[in-house]
């Protein structure tokens, strides 16, 4: 009898070590997906911020100055569509992140799609067409960089759009990731005018600069999975200690 009992206790005892290895792998697994979306969180705010920020302390006084006012004055037909299309593209696009959303509405998730995807197919062609206006050959490269800004952007949201199509849905949800990416560097870019460095580079440094902006964000996606591999490495580590 003492014998059975034994090895009932020995039998238990196997039993609660191997289930707590696995046990400690799912509660680290929920607690890096909680941060994960408290860093998506905190991510889709500080860019909230941002907007906010150059929207008051760039555009607005932007806007005032005799110069830019004289400009936008002389291409309203050109100024008014980009400025929709970029601003409907920039508050579409976070909608098109929601896991939620998707899950519960996901007509609604598409209708969204296909509005972000007209907006940036509006302001795109709109931007190079406002930067070859300008009459003055200072502005020469500048034109260059928007257009190839203004591809890109169209590009990775038509790859993104074509992918859903197929129903391509890891594929698209990458192209989305560079599509938004290039659509934020319009913030971006502003949000570096706050460093005194930047606003005196000359011309073709700023230009330069603006590509350079450009690229890094079509590799957006794989920094982000690059950091998802170091939270995964991070609990296969926790799990076999």
């Amino acid at each position: 009898m003492s014998m059975i009992v034994d090895r009932a206790v020995v039998a238990s005892c196997i039993l609660r070590n191997t289930m707590q290895p696995s046990t400690a792998m799912a509660q680290d697994s929920s607690a890096i997906s909680v941060r994960r979306v408290w860093m998506k969180y905190l991510l889709w705010t500080l860019m909230g911020c941002a907007t906010v920020l150059i929207s008051i302390y760039i555009e607005l006084p932007l806007l005032r100055l005799c110069g830019e006012q004289t400009f936008l004055r002389s291409v309203p037909l050109l100024i008014v569509p980009h400025a929709l299309g970029g601003t409907i593209a920039l508050v579409s696009g976070p909608l098109q992140f929601s896991s939620r959303l998707r899950r519960r509405y996901p007509k609604f998730h598409r209708v969204v799609g296909r509005v972000y995807v007209c907006s940036v197919l509006l302001a795109a062609p709109f931007a190079i067409l406002m930067a070859v206006s300008h009459h003055d050959f200072r502005f020469f490269y500048f034109a260059i960089t928007t257009a190839f800004q203004s591809g890109v952007w169209v590009v990775t949201t038509v790859a993104a759009f074509v992918a859903a199509w197929r129903r391509q849905i890891q594929r698209h949800r990458v192209w989305m990731v560079r599509s938004y990416a290039v659509t934020f560097t319009f913030v971006f870019l502003r949000l570096l005018r706050f460093i005194p460095a930047w606003n005196h580079m000359s011309r073709a440094r700023n230009n330069a600069a603006l590509i350079l902006v450009t690229l890094i964000a079509l590799v957006v996606p794989e920094i982000a999975s690059f950091v998802r591999s170091l939270g995964a490495g991070a609990l296969s580590r926790t799990a076999t200690d």
